[in-house]
């Protein structure tokens, strides 16, 4: 009697097992289900284009995984990954590289080695973008980024920075502000770096500008005016409602001490729309 049904019933839970155990652990191996890049259109993809491209791309890699301004809905993340491949298949190979370690449409994220390593190769040729992105990949990968991870995303970030690209200036600034990631902290040229960023066009990851004029509470219109500005801002990227929560405590700090102007004040920060060159032209002085 032949036995080939008992070997291919076998075979089949086999394979069974195997795709369960890959499921389980996908994040602990490269993913093997993107197309190879294609060099050629990165060659054929012109500069203003590109720039364009990578201040999409920076704009979601902090919310890779959430709802944002552009994507919103049941499925987020399917709609980010179908984005990013089509902007990998226009010739981004950061876009490429992106999914590589950050899955939207799954929530998964995966190694970093072959993905740092190309990075760096980019980077030694000057390409400014890929010196943004091993930052920008290091802080979603969290746990899965070695200290050399790090360490490797340090020197590059300020080499982004010093050659203007506005994504390492935002970053960098960030930092500077709040003191982190072992840089000491310097308002002065935090504020300059984010501010030079901003006037390009890049309007993401706003924390540090927030928290930079949030410390400098007071009743000085101008001041509150800037702060809301940013506040404002911060809602076209993602879902918050830290507008609407300073509006409020402006509000009881107003009944409280009987300020009628800070009333008046917090009724037209709430009819007024701002824009980041609005909050730009405000300075930070």
């Amino acid at each position: 009697m032949p036995h080939w049904p008992t070997w291919v019933g076998a075979a089949i839970l086999v394979g069974a097992c195997l795709l369960l155990v890959y499921e389980v652990t996908r994040e602990y191996f490269p993913r093997f289900d993107l197309p190879a890049f294609d060099a050629a259109k990165a060659q054929q993809l012109d500069s203003e284009r590109r720039a364009t491209l990578e201040r999409e791309l920076f704009s979601e890699l902090p919310l890779w995984n959430r709802e944002s301004g552009r994507y919103r809905g049941p499925s987020p993340g399917e709609m980010r990954e179908d984005r990013w491949r089509a902007m990998a298949g226009e010739g981004l190979e950061l876009a490429h590289i992106a999914l590589q370690v950050l899955q939207p449409e799954r929530g998964s994220i995966h190694p970093l080695t072959g993905p740092m390593a190309r990075l760096e190769e980019l980077a030694k040729t000057g390409d400014t973008g890929a010196m943004c992105l091993m930052t920008a990949l290091v802080d979603q990968a969290q746990d899965k980024a070695t200290e050399a991870d790090r360490a490797q995303a340090r020197r590059w970030l300020k080499e982004g920075a010093q050659r203007g690209h506005p994504e390492c200036s935002l970053q960098l600034g960030r930092r500077l502000i709040l003191g982190l990631d072992g840089h000491a902290p310097d308002l002065e040229q935090g504020i300059s770096l984010e501010f030079r960023a901003r006037q390009k066009g890049y309007a993401h990851d706003l924390n540090g500008l927030i928290t930079y004029f949030q410390r400098r509470w007071s009743r000085s219109h101008s001041e509150l005016t800037r702060l809301y500005c940013w506040l404002s801002v911060d809602t076209q990227s993602r879902a918050t409602h830290r507008p609407r929560r300073m509006l409020e405590n402006l509000r009881r700090e107003a009944r409280r001490e009987d300020a009628a102007a800070l009333l008046m004040l917090a009724d037209e920060l709430e009819r007024t729309d701002f824009s980041m060159k609005d909050c730009v032209d405000m300075g930070f002085d």
